[in-house]
């Protein structure tokens, strides 16, 4: 997972164009674009000033930016007056009605009534294989201090391909909800898709605070220089509530957090979450018109 990589997928999918018009808008080579968008290099130094503009950077802010990275170190501590990179909320929903489609049309039916199958979804639609273990006991590494709630791994762990890991052991001297599950395994999917590029990055490991609906809490620093946590739950939000089933049953139930929270199986929090989302992409575009 590189940032560098990151950044330039989210300023071109801002801009609503495909890698090759997005290449031939900034006069850039398409191939040596696609290979820094998945992460598989950095800019060459001839060409970093040119970079730099695309990616509303200074040249030493992406200098830095890529001496961190080549070292695997953490930008998010080292760099914090970087701003993030932005992914706009309505191509997170996007991406995740498309994760959706694909599952429907899979079953060749449409929309399903009720909770969102997010294990089959993200098999079926992704590739991504569920499993559930203790942490403890199965060794899983914690490169990071404090709970963990889940993690990720788009390559290979252990002979599976791309596998989402659910901790089942005790957490504070508690277990995960099954709720905490689902929308664990969601926000996992969503780092997946909106973040590994390729998919063939380094493992990937998220810790989440008892409410992970604020993912972003448990990796909260003086700064908002690391957006990912915030984005992939907005995805799970997306992702578990669909848009029009979303409005349909909010009409239903008259906006009751409770009952939604019951319907879709998640937390009260993770609606209003849901709610919060939907507001920013019609913020984006009013914004637009």
């Amino acid at each position: 997972m590189s940032e560098v990589g990151i950044r330039l997928k989210s300023v071109r999918r801002g801009m609503g164009l495909t890698l090759r018009e997005f290449a031939k808008k900034v006069g850039l080579d398409f191939t040596l674009l696609a290979r820094i968008e998945t992460g598989k290099r950095f800019p060459p130094r001839s060409q970093r000033k040119a970079f730099s503009k695309v990616l509303s950077l200074t040249a030493e802010q992406l200098e830095a930016l890529i001496a961190v990275e080549r070292r695997g170190l953490d930008p998010y501590e080292l760099l914090p007056e970087i701003a993030p990179a932005h992914i706009p909320r309505k191509l997170i929903e996007s991406e995740a009605e498309k994760i959706l489609a694909k599952y429907w049309r899979a079953l060749d039916r449409g929309a399903i009534d009720g909770p969102i199958p997010v294990e089959a979804v993200i098999k079926d639609a992704c590739g991504l294989t569920t499993k559930y273990l203790d942490f403890v006991e199965a060794k899983i590494p914690n490169p990071r201090r404090g709970p963990l709630y889940g993690c990720l791994y788009p390559d290979v762990f252990r002979g599976t391909e791309k596998l989402v890991l659910v901790n089942t052991g005790t957490i504070n001297g508690r277990r995960l909800s099954d709720v905490e599950r689902r929308i664990t395994i969601a926000h996992e999917a969503g780092h997946y898709v909106l973040h590994c590029g390729n998919k063939e990055s380094s493992q990937l490991f998220f810790r989440f605070t008892k409410a992970p609906s604020h993912c972003r809490e448990a990796e909260f620093r003086p700064t908002p220089f690391n957006s990912h946590e915030d984005q992939a739950s907005a995805f799970a939000a997306c992702l578990l509530m669909p848009r029009k089933k979303f409005i349909e049953k909010s009409r239903d139930f008259d906006a009751s957090a409770a009952k939604l929270a019951r319907y879709f199986d998640v937390t009260e929090e993770f609606v209003s979450l849901r709610v919060k989302t939907m507001a920013s992409v019609q913020h984006d575009k009013h914004s637009q018109d």
